[in-house]
C-alpha cells in the first residue's frame, strides 16, 4: 500500500534563522513579487511568538506580547537580522565593495 502524498505545496524555508535565543526567534525570508520591470527579490523579517506554558491546561500556547526582560535578546535578533539583509547581497547582485581610504 502507497503511502498518500500531501496536495499542498511544501512552504519554501526561511534564507536566513536567528535564535532561539532564549523564547526569541527571527526568520529572515526572500521572497518574489512581480513589478512593472519584471520579477524582483525582497526580504521580510517575521518575529516568532514566544512560548509559553498554560498553568491550567499544561497545554503550549504563542503569544505576540513580549515580557521586559526578553528585549534584550529582542535586540540582539534583531541587530543580527540587520546585519544579515544589509550584508547579504540579494541574488543577482553583486556585492559591494567596501571603499578604503589609505
Amino acid at each position: 500500500m502507497s503511502k498518500p502524498t500531501s496536495t499542498k505545496p511544501k512552504a519554501d524555508p526561511p534564507e536566513h534563522k536567528i535564535g532561539p535565543i532564549g523564547a526569541i526567534s527571527i526568520a529572515v525570508w526572500l521572497n518574489t513579487i512581480q513589478t512593472d520591470d519584471g520579477p524582483r527579490s525582497v526580504r521580510s523579517i517575521t518575529i516568532a511568538p514566544r512560548r509559553y506554558r498554560d498553568n491550567n491546561s499544561g497545554d503550549w500556547k504563542d503569544t505576540y506580547s513580549y515580557r521586559p526582560g526578553d528585549l534584550p535578546a529582542l535586540i540582539f535578533a534583531l541587530t543580527k537580522a540587520q546585519e544579515y539583509v544589509f550584508t547579504t547581497p540579494l541574488p543577482g547582485q553583486e556585492p559591494e565593495q567596501e571603499e578604503r581610504t589609505f
